[in-house]
């Protein structure tokens, strides 16, 4: 019922416009039909008048006198349908085309026309005529007259609202078959069918609409398959750390492991890595959901560096790796939450320690440009494949499918270290050349110091 409410609404509207429209034409028609009417006949009516006049006139001049007159004014009578009387200069009915009143004196109740000539200037006579139609003939002429008119009108009518049908089948044809595509695409979509996409060859709104609808569905489907994929792969990393300490404990109420120092470390560091996992989930969604809690003070980078730098030196030398700075000795002070900056410094120093073989390098270096105070990690590792380099910021995403948890992380370190320079305003990006090493760079905003209106008055 409801595919045919457009068609529906489509005839009842080209309808009622075409009913209203061919009625005021109608009516305004009609109007000025019945004003031209009138103004018609008035204009007989005066044509016929001086005529009558100008015969009269030459009768009289001809005849010397009115004798005879009365025939060819009942003639004339007839064929006019008029009441005429003809009087003499002294007022006397010489000629009635009804024959009721020859030789009276005439008492007129309208005024009359005189009848005069080049040859005879002065008045020798006076005609008086009214038409005599039956009555309502004018009427019934106009009547007639109006009915032509209203019947032409309305066969255009039907015409017209015959075409509008026909038009109104074929653009709601045009306009009800993508509706009726788009309405079984979003129903099966609500019902969980994310692939489905809508075929539209429109290019106007119609199309649009399909192309918007479409790209809700990618969209839709995308952010299902990342969901999906989030969630496997948190069980996934949940699973590894929860099966171990499980394990552990099993075995130690067998007794087939005793609860030694030794065992109760390799449970504590288990649960250590899965708490860290936890840690680092409640941070990004905490990211992702735009509800970071930033504490933005100024603050002095090369200090930020230091206590970056001091805190991963002694793992570096462990692992026979140079830790180089290069840093100016002046940079301005940055607008920061130094807790979530030195995470990411701290996250990047980590990454490419984890990166980097005996005898290499991790530099970072920083430098000021136009406003903002550019960081950069680099490592002389392996490098990023240049297919993995789109996804090295995903959820869980590692470019070396070989690293585990234990050795390369929870693979959420990059997604929240971008998260959070984001929610400083700033970018991050990555740079690297399989062989080569990789190269990470962040920035951040420079301290505006902003002058205090409103000082009180000493």
């Amino acid at each position: 019922m409801r595919s045919h409410s457009l068609l529906f609404r489509l005839l009842a509207g080209f309808s009622v416009v075409i009913i209203v429209t061919v009625g005021a034409v109608f009516f305004f028609l009609s109007h000025s039909t019945a004003i031209e009417f009138e103004r018609f006949r008035e204009g007989i009516q005066s044509r016929r008048a001086d005529n009558l006049q100008l015969q009269l006139a030459n009768y009289f001049i001809h005849s010397g006198g009115w004798d005879g007159i009365q025939p060819f004014i009942e003639q004339m009578g007839r064929i006019y349908e008029w009441h005429i009387i003809v009087t003499d200069s002294d007022g006397t009915v010489v000629a009635d085309s009804e024959s009721e009143m020859l030789g009276e004196q005439h008492e007129p109740e309208c005024s009359g026309v005189c009848l005069a000539s080049p040859l005879a200037p002065a008045c020798f006579g006076t005609l008086y005529f009214e038409p005599q139609m039956r009555p309502g003939a004018e009427v019934a002429l106009l009547a007639t007259m109006v009915r032509r008119i209203g019947g032409f009108l309305l066969g255009s009518c039907l015409l017209a609202v015959g075409v509008a049908v026909a038009i109104a089948f074929v653009i709601s044809r045009r306009v009800l078959s993508p509706v009726r595509a788009l309405t079984l695409a979003v129903q099966r979509l609500g019902h969980g069918d994310l692939g489905q996409r809508v075929e539209v060859n429109d290019r106007g709104e119609m199309g649009d609409l399909a192309g918007a609808f479409n790209t809700m569905a990618g969209d839709l489907e995308r952010a299902d398959r990342v969901q999906r994929q989030m969630i496997g792969d948190i069980a996934h990393e949940l699973r590894t750390p929860l099966s171990n300490i499980r394990g552990y404990v099993e075995a130690i109420r067998d007794r087939v492991v005793e609860p030694d120092e030794s065992t109760i470390a390799t449970i504590d560091e288990e649960a250590t890595l899965l708490s860290r996992l936890v840690d680092d989930l409640q941070d990004l969604s905490i990211v992702e959901a735009g509800q970071l809690a930033l504490e933005i003070q100024p603050e002095d980078p090369l200090a930020l560096i230091q206590q970056a730098t001091n805190a991963i030196r002694t793992r570096a030398a462990a692992r026979g790796i140079e830790l180089d700075t290069r840093v100016p000795d002046l940079l301005p002070l940055v607008a920061i939450d130094y807790h979530r900056i030195s995470q990411v410094l701290r996250n990047l120093l980590d990454n490419a320690i984890a990166q980097t073989g005996q005898g290499g390098t991790v530099t970072l270096a920083a430098t000021e440009k136009g406003g903002i105070v550019e960081m950069a990690v680099s490592d002389t590792g392996a490098g990023i494949p240049e297919e993995d380099l789109p996804k090295i910021f995903d959820r869980f995403y590692r470019a070396d499918k070989s690293r585990t948890r234990a050795t390369g992380g929870s693979g959420l370190g990059l997604t929240i270290s971008k998260g959070l320079v984001e929610a400083h305003g700033g970018t991050m990006w990555v740079e690297s050349e399989p062989g080569e090493g990789s190269t990470f760079t962040f920035t951040l905003p420079v301290y505006q110091e902003r002058e205090v209106e409103g000082k009180a008055a000493d």
